[in-house]
């Protein structure tokens, strides 16, 4: 799962997926299931992440 979610980070901060896209290119076809664990691996929603990396 860590490196899923490493993967994900990666592709926020490199890509304009969607975040339905990015959750099921690393292998998660529910994306809200995969916010969820996102949220709890970062504490933060992939959405803000990407939102705080173009601040």
């Amino acid at each position: 799962m860590d490196y899923r979610i490493r993967k994900a980070c990666d592709l926020l901060r490199k890509t304009t997926l969607l975040i339905s896209d990015i959750a099921r290119s690393v292998g998660y076809e529910d994306s809200l299931y995969f916010s969820k664990l996102f949220k709890a691996k970062k504490g933060t929603t992939p959405s803000f992440y990407r939102k705080q990396l173009s601040l």
